[in-house]
């Protein structure tokens, strides 16, 4: 951290314990109990933050500052921040500069508030509507004093103008003005000194608003994730037909939606114009594959088929309910700055915005993937004034990441001697700067030993966990032998790479921090999951759904009506002649009892063919009926699951070779959870037929594309 950073944070700090030292003997202890409550629940509302459908997060404990305030006083007022910020950091690896820093600016912010409410003629304990105006003035003033104390931090942490941080956060401002003021002024009016019990009502009704209020908004974000990670699945399997550079559409998309959102435009207008962005080569599936994938240039009359495909695609997205104004934008993506281009020959500002945007983000993407030796910014430049708005080119050339190898850059390094045989600059050298796995590699430190650890200038250096690692480096030095090893430090839970290399009398050694990777690997087995998870439920129709063992434990929750151990052959009929009693006594009619009873054979015989045993279990949760069959084998791999349940027949040692084509075909629903630990398979019938089984299970995965956000009481939360 820089160290003018440091000393303002801990300026800051200084200061605020300063005045909070001078107020704290004004405290009244009688109001202690109470104060303590309110920031509890503060608290809790700082640590669960409300995350908006714009990415901004709110938090709403300044309503619960500000009733201190208004109701007990100026030293209760900072008691409540003062426990908010510790307890909403407990458990949190929060850099403890940080933490004072946010004590020391929230203790300075209501200090400034309160006395602004006295000197204005504010009463605590005694608020009447002539208050009002000075409730306005304080509120106005902690929320100047907080977002300008934390911007002077945070333009030094982001490499961002202050005035700019000011700017860009002023609608965030007034939405903690609006919320704070209107929740904060409901609960004020309800304080009764003699009777509290309506303020305490009031003050949990506020708490479960907001935890409600997160729940709605994580579910609907949620759910718009998952609707954009199919579509852009969706558009990868259309590129990938159509021997498109595959991701094409999803770059360009989040390009697009990045302009937008440095453009300030509204939510409504930033997702219109995502989703035209993903689905502005749609009507390529409708064209002649043999034109995409020609080598060469395109005849008079190709050219003409190949232009069709705008028209195509904006009819196609305009038959997705609520996309209208993405469809206008896909028809004119083509449209250039300066009138040459297609359908209809629009320039300049005659073209919508959105589709401006999406033509800026596609040239980026077609320039930057296909230079050809060439560089990049050099040539996405020249398109200013002809084919692209000019305005949009300054902004993605300020925005985006021209990062890549040119015919210039290879030839200086082709001039350093290499020993031995060196890249191509145009094939694995660009390879290597792309490489997401690479950069996360690096070494975490180089050393000698020769009885004390040296770095590269000779002078004495501790390394980490020097007392473990201190014995593999004798043992290579006494053996004369290279030694490597993985030591774990536990206190921060990084793993570390240890190479020990004897060399006469000394010993070099290496270590590189393997956690990065560990990490890095974990997080891209779960996008590979969620990418499963949504192609196979998109092409089953909601059929078929990849599970966790948290999901699925929900199945075992209704009423069990039978179990059955899985150890032989012979277990298979009992599995069989179990459900069959319970079907009968439910009264399912025969042709469903028959295709019920069938998949659960071919669920039960796969336990035997695949794992050493398992157990079938029969629930009933009217109107569905449930055969969950478990098994301990080894799980099917990630890359044989699209195998394994869509290809009628496949046949491997983990799959069901028919046996999930015809669950699909006759079961209402199948869900699917597999892993080292074994399979689940859970076949969903609904007994009255007549009606499609209605999901009950979210499919919608985990955050796969984070929106930039400022957040709303802005706080240096470790890593802002």
């Amino acid at each position: 951290m820089p160290r003018i950073l440091n000393s303002y944070l801990y300026t800051v700090f200084a200061l605020g314990m300063a005045v909070l030292f001078c107020y704290f003997p004004k405290l009244n202890p009688g109001s202690l109990l109470a104060v303590m409550i309110l920031a509890i629940i503060a608290g809790f509302m700082e640590k669960y933050l409300v995350e908006l459908p714009n990415g901004t997060l709110f938090s709403g404990a300044a309503i619960f500052t500000f009733t201190a305030l208004l109701c007990y006083g100026l030293p209760e007022a900072m008691m409540v921040e003062v426990v908010v910020v510790l307890s909403s950091t407990v458990f949190d690896r929060v850099q403890l500069s940080y933490i004072l820093f946010n004590i020391g600016q929230f203790v300075l912010s209501i200090a400034a508030a309160g006395n602004t409410y006295l000197w204005l003629g504010g009463t605590p304990g005694s608020f009447a509507w002539s208050d009002l105006p000075h409730f306005l003035a304080a509120l106005l003033v902690y929320n100047l004093v907080n977002s300008g104390l934390v911007f002077v931090a945070l333009s030094h942490i982001q490499n961002k103008n202050y005035f700019v941080l000011w700017y860009d956060s002023l609608q965030d401002i007034a939405l903690i003005y609006t919320v704070t003021f209107s929740l904060g002024l409901r609960l004020v009016l309800t304080f009764r000194a003699d009777n509290q019990t309506q303020f305490w009502i009031e003050a949990i009704f506020i708490f479960f608003i907001f935890l409600a209020l997160r729940y709605a908004f994580r579910l609907f974000i949620e759910l718009r994730k998952t609707y954009l990670t199919s579509m852009e699945s969706f558009t990868n399997i259309t590129e990938d037909k159509l021997s498109i550079s595959v991701g094409h559409a999803t770059r360009v998309g989040r390009l697009a939606r990045q302009i937008a959102e440095e453009l300030k435009l509204s939510q409504t207008e930033i997702d219109a114009i995502h989703y035209a962005a993903l689905f502005h080569d749609l009507g390529k599936v409708q064209v002649k594959d043999s034109i995409y994938k020609k080598r060469g240039p395109r005849t008079l009359e190709e050219e003409k088929e190949h232009r069709k495909h705008v028209e195509i695609s904006a009819e196609m997205v305009k038959e997705i309910s609520g996309l209208e104004k993405a469809a206008e934008f896909v028809l004119y993506h083509h449209e250039q700055w300066d009138g040459r281009g297609y359908p209809t020959g629009k320039k300049g500002e005659e073209i919508p915005l959105g589709a401006r945007i999406i033509a800026a983000a596609n040239e980026y993407d077609h320039v930057l993937y296909h230079a050809k030796g060439k560089n990049p910014k050099s040539e996405y430049a020249k398109l200013a004034d002809n084919k692209l708005d000019p305005r949009l080119v300054k902004l993605v050339m300020k925005i985006a990441d021209f990062h890549i190898e040119t015919e210039e850059t290879a030839q200086v390094d082709n001039q350093v001697e290499v020993v031995g045989p060196s890249l191509s600059p145009s094939g694995a050298r660009i390879k290597i700067y792309q490489s997401k796995l690479l950069q996360k590699i690096g070494a975490c430190l180089l050393a000698v030993y020769d009885d004390t650890f040296r770095n590269g200038k000779g002078e004495p250096i501790d390394i980490p966990l020097g007392q473990h690692i201190l014995p593999l480096v004798k043992r290579a030095r006494e053996q004369h032998v290279q030694v490597r090893e993985f030591v774990e430090d536990t206190a921060n839970g990084k793993v570390y790479d240890v190479y020990c290399v004897p060399y006469r009398d000394v010993v070099y050694l290496s270590l590189f921090d393997a956690s990065t990777i560990i990490d890095y690997e974990q997080k891209q087995e779960e996008r590979i999951k969620l990418l499963y998870r949504d192609v196979i439920y998109s092409v089953t129709q909601g059929k078929m759904l990849l599970s966790d063992d948290q999901e699925i434990a929900q199945f075992y929750r209704s009423e069990l009506l039978a179990e059955v151990p899985i150890t032989a052959k012979k277990d298979v009929a009992i599995c069989r002649d179990q459900v069959s009693k319970h079907l009968d006594r439910l009264g399912v009619p025969e042709k469903m009892k028959f295709s019920i009873l069938l998949c659960t054979s071919e669920a039960a015989t796969n336990v035997l063919k695949h794992a050493i045993d398992g157990r079938m279990k029969l629930f009933v949760d009217e109107p569905f009926l449930r055969v969950i069959v478990e098994d301990n084998g080894s799980g099917i791999e990630l890359s044989e699951i699209p195998k394994s349940t869509l290809m009628t027949g496949y046949s491997s040692k983990v799959s069901m070779g028919h046996g999930f084509s015809l669950m699909l075909k006759l079961m209402n629903r199948v869900v699917l959870s597999t892993g080292p630990q074994g399979t689940t398979v859970v076949l969903e019938a609904k007994l009255d037929s007549d009606r499609e089984a209605e999901p009950r299970l979210s499919h919608a995965p985990h955050s796969v594309d984070s929106l930039s956000s400022i957040p709303v009481q802005p706080v240096l939360r470790g890593g802002t």
